[in-house]
């Protein structure tokens, strides 16, 4: 691993290493004849450079003169999954290079901009590298990242929260590249799009084969929302939850990003990573107008709630040492507690919840199969429907729950930073709570104990419902 001193050497060991690799390497495709460049790191010849980021990836372009309409307009793309890539424009000055090629440190020469720096995550062991040119792709090289010895060892500390202004965490160094996403770095590739494509097509047809209203709600990202004002970066464009949003078949997608700005602060958590109570209590409206609710019924039902403020650490700050606390406004006139019906307290994928309430404003079932942000939406949602069948799955569908429950509304919840890993139509909720059973430890066997409300196997609601086969 390089340290910061040994970085600061660098440049002056690769001028001199360029003596004996002055040209790169040069692509020799007719297309593309006389473009140079060079990978610095990882390099088999040098030990990896780690960052809590990620492996660092450096290196440099060079465009010969028949390509000269791309300068400044190129990007380099590392890519490992079919889904997703990681595209950086050529950003990092580098008049070393412009030196060795062409014989003078010119700092005004147009392609003194010619290198590139980031990360790619820890875990991986290779990836491929790509140059683009508008529509074109030029495939540069595949990497392998040198193997490591003690690798925790060597790793710095990585801690998963990015401070912004005014106190403000935000997610940083998570596995859906979360920054990177936000600064229109990490975007979907034709593969990943058409994957989406395929998911929302067998979405609308399990709604339709069941004749449910249905509708997708994304919850967008905290950076999206609270960004222009207090995350440390800009804002790209481009990104995943645009790409998906522009696809024809998102006609049935909630993406309450303005509404949620509308708000200001009070949309999202400052030391978490999810939206509010008051957040959540707008989006359970956005999806409500969606299903075709009438909106003064809907605003009518909320206008009397209460909150109270309350001192949390979230999952953002409890990250910290000491921990980091803001207050937030909490409802503290209605809990969905009251309603809860079955649960079968499993932690996070797999977990089965029924929340029952005959005073909501519509009869019938919702089923919803969401993610983390659904919970805090559950005050809501049990008021909206007189009963509410949640999947924990991040939008992946059982068709057997659907068609088991035939209900009245079909919604999946997933958030914004999910994107790039696109749910499925064919997940078994049965295999996903034997899996989760398998690997539960000691100590969250006891959390589940906790959380957990057990009905009687021949339950009359459950077997109404057609849920036995999961009360397992």
């Amino acid at each position: 691993m390089i340290d910061s001193q040994n970085a600061k050497r660098f440049t002056g060991q690769l001028f001199r290493q360029f003596k004996n690799v002055v040209n790169g390497k040069e692509h020799r495709t007719a297309q593309f004849s006389g473009l140079r460049w060079h990978l610095d790191f990882p390099d088999a010849q040098r030990s990896p450079w780690l960052l809590p980021g990620g492996w660092v990836v450096q290196g440099w372009v060079v465009l010969p003169e028949a390509l000269a309409k791309w300068v400044g307009k190129a990007d380099i793309i590392a890519r490992w999954s079919k889904a997703f890539e990681l595209c950086h424009p050529l950003t990092v000055r580098r008049p070393d290079v412009i030196e060795a090629l062409f014989g003078t440190a010119d700092e005004s020469h147009p392609q003194v901009q010619c290198g590139f720096r980031f990360t790619v995550p820890h875990r991986l062991e290779q990836f491929s590298l790509l140059l683009r040119l508008g529509n074109e792709q030029v495939p540069l090289t595949q990497v392998e990242i040198p193997s490591v010895e003690h690798l925790d060892e060597t790793a710095p500390p990585t801690i998963k929260v990015l401070e912004g202004k005014q106190g403000w965490l935000f997610l940083d160094n998570d596995t859906n590249g979360s920054v990177d996403q936000y600064r229109g770095r990490l975007r979907l590739t034709e593969a990943g799009g058409e994957q989406w494509q395929q998911y929302l097509q067998g979405f609308e047809q399990l709604a339709e084969s069941v004749e449910a209203t249905h509708a997708m709600l994304v919850a967008p990202s905290k950076e999206s929302v609270m960004g222009a004002s207090y995350h440390p970066f800009a804002e790209g464009c481009s990104g995943p939850i645009q790409q998906l949003t522009a696809l024809p078949e998102a006609r049935n997608i909630v993406y309450p990003q303005a509404l949620l700005a509308q708000l200001g602060d009070e949309a999202f958590i400052r030391t978490d990573s999810h939206w509010s109570h008051r957040g959540a209590m707008v989006a359970s409206k956005a999806l409500a107008t969606a299903l075709g609710f009438d909106s003064q019924a809907v605003n009518a039902l909320f206008a009397e709630d209460e909150y109270q403020q309350r001192k949390i650490a979230g999952d953002l700050g409890n990250k910290f040492s000491p921990q980091r606390h803001c207050n937030v406004d909490v409802l503290s006139s209605f809990s969905y507690v009251t309603c809860r019906y079955y649960d079968n307290g499993l932690p996070n994928f797999g977990r089965l919840l029924v929340l029952v309430n005959d005073q909501a404003l519509m009869p019938g079932v919702c089923l919803l199969f969401g993610s983390s942000s659904s919970y805090s939406m559950f005050n809501y949602l049990c008021r909206l429907f007189q009963q509410v069948v949640f999947v924990h799955s991040a939008g992946s569908l059982d068709p057997a729950v659907v068609k088991a429950v035939s209900p009245a509304y079909l919604v999946v919840q997933t958030n914004a930073r999910f994107m790039v890993q696109v749910p499925g139509v064919n997940q078994s909720l049965l295999e996903l709570i034997h899996e989760k059973r398998a690997r539960l430890s000691e100590e969250e066997w006891a959390s589940v104990a906790k959380r957990q409300l057990i009905v009687a196997q021949d339950d009359v609601l459950m077997s109404k419902l057609n849920l036995t086969p999961w009360l397992v």
